[in-house]
């Protein structure tokens, strides 16, 4: 996802300073049942698979694989695929210049999951429907911002996580891959997000 500074700056705008007059930051804490709605307690290999420009480093989920595709997702920089193909997991950063990326820095990870939704809610085909509004938590050590949407009434329930790399902001994306999913099967998926989350190492 390519963000134009200059033709999407008021909007930007308008959801930074919504996002300052409301309610203060809150650190839901770390990750595990007693703290966030997620634990971060799924089952990951010993092996780690890194970013197609080595900047990002994370352990594989038991049953997933990394996957590639050049051709159809070019902009994704890490794709993890469940075995069974029923879910994926994807690295995509915000591309911004080092002026917006730095604004973004100091009004806070919160404000960058906004803008982050906005961008969705602006790009989309289909109706983004909001069910899990941006909220700040923190796993693994690191302060991200997470949001969870679904595209028109029946579509899954995919999960948005946003992070500062050190050098530009990422999502993390998951995607069920059947609206038939449980929410109980949901949950899970979003628990290895979590895990993996936990895992990354970012260079």
């Amino acid at each position: 996802m390519r963000i134009d500074h200059r033709g999407l700056l008021p909007a930007l705008l308008a959801v930074l300073l919504a996002a300052c007059s409301s309610a203060p930051e809150t650190d839901v804490g770390e990750e595990g049942p007693s703290f966030y709605r997620y634990a971060a307690n799924a089952e990951m290999s010993d092996a780690y698979v890194s970013s197609s420009d080595g900047a990002l480093r994370v352990l594989t989920p038991r049953g997933w694989r990394k996957a590639v595709d050049r051709q159809q997702a070019p902009a994704i920089v890490l794709w993890l695929l469940r075995e069974d193909y029923s879910a994926s997991l994807s690295f995509l950063p915000m591309q911004m210049d080092p002026g917006l990326y730095l604004t973004l820095k100091k009004d806070g990870i919160e404000a960058v999951g906004k803008v982050s939704l906005s961008l969705k809610q602006r790009t989309a085909d289909d109706s983004v429907r909001v069910v899990q509004p941006v909220e700040q938590f923190r796993v693994g050590g690191r302060v991200c911002a997470a949001y969870e949407y679904r595209l028109g009434s029946t579509a899954p329930l995919i999960r948005v996580v946003v992070f500062d790399s050190g050098s530009r902001f990422v999502e993390c994306a998951l995607y069920p891959a059947s609206p038939e999913i449980t929410p109980a099967e949901n949950r899970r998926l979003f628990e290895v997000q979590q895990s993996v989350l936990a895992s990354l190492v970012a260079n």
